[in-house]
């Protein structure tokens, strides 16, 4: 019988060591595998299972205190010495030495796999490995020799229970970490590494302090419940492990899934809004293109002023809708090749209200009415539809209004071909305080400046 069961550990042992090989190499090639050879890493798998089961803290320990002479460490009664602190020190120094050669190993193994977040293939190898070192431990040893086998069966149980842990592990957290390993979300996964880089420390100290203290026996001086207990207390932490990253990478890969949604929404928000300037633009054969331009030229400006990412963008949307009005101007007033007289130089003013009017129906972007309503102020007070002077008009519709006058002197029109720069240049600089904030027309000048080729015209 006791054959029998020493039989039983080794064979649930060696299937531990092929079934944590292959959750590893599943785990890495579903988290990171790209273009690699699955072959290559495969076999890097069947090197790291031993790796982790070997080199480990007992093996560690047994070395040393062989190494340096037990019996430092005990007197003839099997009791321990004097030497405590050489004890804790010792036990401290391979607990340390152990997690950061396992630290290092990990390290070593994302960049081979030539990731972005090394720290995330760290994570999972070190989860991995407090599996690895829980198997090691010889729950049953030297305890309770009154019942039958009973040391054989607390280890039998103990080994399975690291097989349903590292199951789970693999079916429930690596489903859902390989979902984000692979996004350009940001996660700090150094974050991850603590708890188990944690755990694995104190589990190796506690591991080496029982191979020193052990007497030629085979019995803890520590005492039997109290190695039972420990390993029983790490086990439900790890447990608790596997069911907190669970949740932790399921929140993640949700919120990335919102924020992916998020993205999608606001690319086609914009690819709407460019089909709509568009249409509106397609009105007159001369002004194709020219809300689009006029937004690329507002962003610069933002950009230039300092503004930031977001308010960027919100100015590249208003400028894209700012002439949106213009639908409800009659073709024939747009497309005139002649003089617009008093009444059509009218309804063409009444553009700035009538896209205001559309835009403001929009309740979830009040501010994308703003560039269209006031787009043709003057800084001077002398444009319409309000007569709104200086700071009155808000800065994005004074940034807006630049950028509209460039490209209108920088454009083909029916009566003229687009203006040479340094006349563009000059109107520009000659209207600065009157007709243009100072400040953006400023901003626009350094633009023109740049642009040694006069690239920014139609």
């Amino acid at each position: 019988m006791e054959t029998f069961f020493f039989v039983a550990k080794k064979i649930i042992q060696c299937c531990f060591i092929a079934y944590f090989t292959v959750f590893f190499y599943l785990s890495l090639k579903k988290c990171f595998l790209k273009d690699k050879s699955k072959v290559k890493l495969f076999v890097l798998s069947l090197i790291t299972g031993p790796f982790l089961s070997y080199i480990e803290a007992c093996c560690l320990s047994s070395c040393i205190v062989r190494v340096i002479n037990p019996e430092m460490f005990f007197n003839i009664n099997n009791k321990r010495a004097s030497a405590e602190k050489y004890i804790f020190v010792l036990c401290l120094i391979i607990a340390v030495a152990f997690l950061l050669i396992n630290l290092l190993y990990a390290w070593l193994l994302g960049k081979w796999l030539e990731t972005g977040t090394k720290s995330s293939v760290v994570y999972l190898y070190l989860m991995f490995n407090t599996l690895a070192i829980m198997l090691q431990t010889p729950t049953g040893t030297g305890m309770m020799f009154s019942v039958p086998y009973l040391r054989d069966i607390v280890d039998i149980a103990g080994n399975l229970s690291l097989l349903l842990a590292a199951w789970l592990f693999y079916r429930h957290d690596i489903r859902m970490f390989s979902k984000i390993a692979r996004t350009d979300i940001k996660v700090d996964w150094r974050l991850f590494n603590i708890p188990p880089a944690v755990f694995i420390l104190l589990y190796t100290f506690y591991v080496a302090e029982l191979g020193i203290a052990v007497d030629p026996e085979g019995v803890y001086p520590v005492g039997d419940d109290l190695v039972l207990a420990i390993y029983i207390f790490s086990t439900i932490i790890m447990y608790l492990f596997i069911w907190a990253f669970y949740v932790i990478i399921k929140n993640l890969s949700a919120t990335n899934e919102a924020i992916k949604a998020k993205d999608e929404v606001k690319t086609l928000s914009v690819e709407v809004m460019e089909a709509l300037a568009h249409t509106i633009d397609a009105k007159d054969e001369y002004t194709r293109g020219h809300s689009v331009r006029v937004a690329k030229y507002s962003r610069m400006m933002a950009e230039r002023l300092g503004l930031s990412p977001e308010e960027c963008e919100n100015v590249y949307y208003m400028a894209l809708l700012h002439d949106i009005g213009k639908i409800g101007v009659p073709n024939e007033i747009i497309n005139s090749k002649d003089k617009l007289t008093d009444e059509e130089y009218t309804v063409i003013k009444t553009h700035p209200g009538l896209g205001y009017d559309i835009l403001a129906e929009i309740k979830s972007r009040p501010d994308l009415s703003i560039g269209a309503r006031w787009h043709h102020e003057r800084f001077d007070g002398k444009g319409y539809p309000d007569g709104k002077k200086g700071d009155e008009i808000p800065f994005y519709a004074r940034i807006i209004a630049v950028a509209d006058s460039y490209d209108a002197m920088t454009s083909n029109r029916s009566y003229r071909d687009y203006l040479p720069q340094e006349k563009v240049r000059s109107e520009i600089k000659n209207n600065m305080g009157t007709q243009f904030d100072p400040d953006v027309a400023r901003c626009m000048l350094a633009i023109i400046d740049e642009d040694k080729e006069y690239e920014l015209h139609e």
